[in-house]
């Protein structure tokens, strides 16, 4: 009988503070909250789509929009009004948006491990694309964080794995 695919370790709040203070060289506060509602009107999300080698879709991470422009501004030590600017402006500034990819890339390493499928981002793009809404359905594990980054602001995240 041929062994199960092992299931992806999820993180913990202190492994995404870790993770965001050690790339962004900035103090960061991280609490487990609720899971975003995708019906939500109001939401105006920036999502990753992360494959394993085969290119499967393995996981996945959603962070509202000022999450992922603070963390964008963060990376490059853009000052925080661009960002607020951003958000303000109801989507993520071109620059902004490249950074935050560098990040979702980065974050896909609180996900791998020695015994799963090594996951890589494919692609980030704005709002939640109908092949994550499948995958959190499906997902085996899932976690959503509210996430503060001193000297830029608050933001939320999602990480998702099949």
């Amino acid at each position: 009988m041929p062994l199960a695919t092992p299931t992806r370790r999820m993180p913990v709040p202190e492994a995404i503070r870790e993770f965001f203070g050690d790339l962004l060289g900035k103090g960061v506060s991280v609490e487990k909250r609720a899971e975003f509602d995708f019906n939500d009107e109001d939401l105006v999300a920036v999502s990753a789509v992360f494959v394993e080698d085969d290119g499967t879709v393995g996981g996945a991470c959603v962070a509202d929009l000022p999450l992922s422009a603070y963390a964008g501004a963060a990376l490059a030590m853009v000052p925080k009004p661009v960002a607020e600017e951003s958000v303000k402006a109801g989507v993520l500034e071109d620059s902004l948006k490249d950074n935050y990819h560098e990040v979702a890339n980065i974050l896909t390493a609180v996900l791998n491990g020695p015994s799963v499928p090594h996951l890589k981002i494919r692609e980030l793009s704005e709002g939640v694309p109908d092949e994550i809404k499948d995958l959190v359905v499906k997902a085996a594990g899932r976690r959503t964080f509210d996430v503060t980054i001193t000297d830029y602001g608050s933001g939320q995240l999602a990480l998702y794995a099949r």
